[in-house]
């Protein structure tokens, strides 16, 4: 069990939500959730499986941008959905554990391997290119 008290199983839907946010197709999604769940041991705490899982999703999609307009729309066609699509890998994954996941600064970096302070300046950037690309859009339309 996970020092919250939930096991890996409890995390599946956010686990699967990740990947789709970060795949952008379902094949992608599927492939990359059970992967993850073959490769984690039960008694893995929430940081070890996401550790996990963006270990798995580096090897398999490395930081390519993932971006399949037919399953795009299948997301409302929302405006924030595409901004976050097209992230860089890292600056997508931290912004998705953060925001979506609600993990703290202190798990993220140990997730992704990287200092505090790293999270932090990813995150600031993450958001930033969301907010420039949101509000290009609005000024176009």
């Amino acid at each position: 069990m996970s020092k919250q008290g939930k096991s890996v199983l409890e995390y599946i839907d956010d686990v699967y939500n990740l990947a789709y946010w970060m795949t952008g197709n379902e094949a992608s999604t599927g492939m990359l959730v059970s992967q993850i769940y073959l490769n984690v041991d039960s008694e893995a705490t929430a940081t070890e499986l996401f550790s996990q899982f963006r270990k798995l999703y580096l090897n398999a999609f490395g930081q390519v941008i993932m971006l399949n307009t037919d399953d795009l729309m299948l997301v409302e066609d929302s405006q924030v959905a595409r901004a976050i699509i097209n992230l860089p890998a890292d600056f997508k994954l931290v912004v998705l554990l953060a925001d979506v996941v609600e993990l703290t600064h202190a798990e993220i970096a140990s997730i992704i391997g990287k200092p505090v302070d790293t999270v932090r300046s990813w995150l600031h950037w993450g958001r930033k290119l969301l907010g420039h690309e949101l509000a290009e859009k609005v000024a176009v339309n």
